[in-house]
């Protein structure tokens, strides 16, 4: 049985048809002059002749095309049938989501990237069938990642400001970058960053400000600086530990760096945070807190008692409360 919210849900928006992989015969042809009343979002996979803003105008495999509700459609293949996903959308969400991740609307286009596309009709199509808890809610969900993920992709060369050459690269560097957020004990360098994107040190230096608005090194040190501070305050680590933990060769030189980022030393950092948590603890009996020691996805690494907590367990032991045996 429905709930109010997912009524509410479908009146917002609701997906009145789709199909994956439909094969049309040769010489099928859509014509709609008056349009169709909802939202088509479609998906070619092979040559097409298609009707646009721009007229009449000749699509490939891998465009894509979201036909406005009133837009005059006009599709076929060129010469021979064609292959296609499509997937009819309407209600009052529709126009805002398209808006908000500026979805191109009645022309071609064509993401660098599509294995989203089927899997995620695919997904919607199930949860109309099944129907169960939550399934207008979930595709409400499913429909508003698609369009944000067609937004994002036709719009990265723009946003980015990058090159038409440099935008299949764009994808390499945000691996490499996460690669490095995930390994910041190794000793980076520019020159084995862009050894891993395989392009030079220059050029990925040029890159990376253009994607991510910062230099690499400047982002690997607000990165380990970033993780230093959860070391201190979450995992009970020393200075030189977090320091040694995070990358940084020289404990001098974290120190120094530490303190004009942040405005204080790493120790009065620590000290802070633990007088906070000392002055919020309840009293009575002792309590162990474990926290993880490396990022998500990180590689395992060992889980050690929070400072604070082992305080507390000390304070509560010499007052006589009883102690939690294991």
């Amino acid at each position: 049985m429905a709930g109010v919210g997912d009524r509410e849900e479908a009146d917002e928006l609701s997906v009145t048809g789709l199909g994956v992989l439909w094969v049309r015969e040769a010489g099928f042809t859509v014509d709609r002059p008056h349009g169709l009343g909802q939202y088509l979002l479609l998906r070619f996979y092979t040559p097409m002749l298609v009707r646009t803003a721009a007229g009449l105008v000749h699509g490939e495999p891998g465009d894509c095309l979201v036909y406005e509700p009133t837009f005059p459609q006009w599709f076929t293949g060129r010469g021979v049938g064609y292959i296609d996903d499509w997937m009819h959308i309407t209600g009052p969400a529709v126009p805002e989501l398209v808006t908000r991740y500026r979805v191109p609307v009645n022309a071609l286009f064509r993401p660098r990237e599509l294995d989203f596309f089927s899997p995620t009709l695919e997904a919607i199509n199930r949860e109309l069938y099944r129907r169960e808890l939550f399934w207008q809610h979930s595709v409400r969900m499913l429909v508003e990642g698609l369009l944000m993920r067609l937004g994002r992709l036709a719009n990265e060369q723009q946003s980015s400001d990058l090159r038409p050459a440099d935008v299949a690269r764009a994808e390499v560097l945000r691996s490499v970058r996460m690669q490095v957020h995930e390994q910041l004990k190794e000793r980076w360098t520019v020159a084995s960053m862009a050894e891993l994107a395989h392009v030079s040190a220059s050029r990925f230096a040029v890159l990376y400000k253009k994607l991510f608005g910062v230099t690499p090194m400047e982002d690997l040190i607000d990165a380990r600086l970033a993780r230093a501070r959860a070391l201190l305050t979450s995992a009970g680590l020393s200075v030189g530990e977090a320091a040694a933990q995070t990358g940084f060769a020289s404990l001098c030189y974290f120190s120094r760096l530490f303190r004009r980022r942040m405005g204080t030393t790493a120790r009065d950092y620590c000290r802070r945070d633990l007088q906070r948590g000392e002055s919020t603890e309840p009293t009575g009996e002792a309590t162990t807190t474990w926290v993880a020691t490396v990022p998500p996805g990180g590689a395992a690494g060992s889980a050690t008692r929070s400072r604070s907590r082992q305080r507390g367990a000390r304070r509560a032991a010499s007052a006589g409360a009883p102690r939690r045996k294991g």
